[in-house]
């Protein structure tokens, strides 16, 4: 299987992963962001596609992760002042999820530092995705960290400065 295949496969298991989250995850802030990084992921599987068809490479924009993140964050310290949020029980699924984009960097670096690419502008997308797999693996991490002190993660000011996706 060439490269684009694995690719195309790479980001079919994590655009399938976060569904599967977001369909299991009761608090809607939450489930909104892995419904974000499941469109995130379909995006990344639609250019390499295109690059595997020699059609037209849709644009890598910046989808506003960052600014959609900290909204999420933001409001879910709103149940943290009413009746609290529902524990999650989803650390196996956020390591797995974390799996699936630490895979795609190392992967895709890989493939920017071998003979995988056949010109300067796939080299380019590959950039910009490998940029956007790292802005998930941070907001996994992010997740996983607000599992475990959910009310004192959110009540550090700090966190919306230190992490940026």
């Amino acid at each position: 299987m060439n490269f684009l295949h694995l690719a195309q496969e790479i980001e079919l298991q994590g655009f399938n992963h976060y569904n599967k989250l977001a369909d299991a995850t009761p608090v809607k802030e939450i489930s909104g962001i892995f419904r974000f990084l499941a469109r995130e992921e379909k995006r990344h599987l639609e250019i390499f596609e295109a690059l595997d068809r020699n059609a037209d490479i849709p644009a890598v924009e910046d989808t506003g992760i960052s600014e959609y993140a900290a909204k999420a964050f933001e409001d879910l310290s709103g149940h943290f002042k009413t009746a609290g949020v529902p524990a999650l029980s989803h650390n196996d699924a956020y390591e797995k999820a974390l799996g699936f984009e630490d895979k795609s960097i190392r992967f895709y670096t890989d493939a920017l530092n071998g003979n995988d690419l056949s010109d300067e502008s796939q080299r380019t997308v590959l950039e910009s995705i490998i940029e956007q797999e790292k802005k998930h693996a941070r907001l996994i991490t992010s997740l996983m960290e607000f599992q475990r002190h959910p009310g004192e993660w959110l009540e550090n000011a700090e966190w919306r400065h230190a992490v940026e996706y």
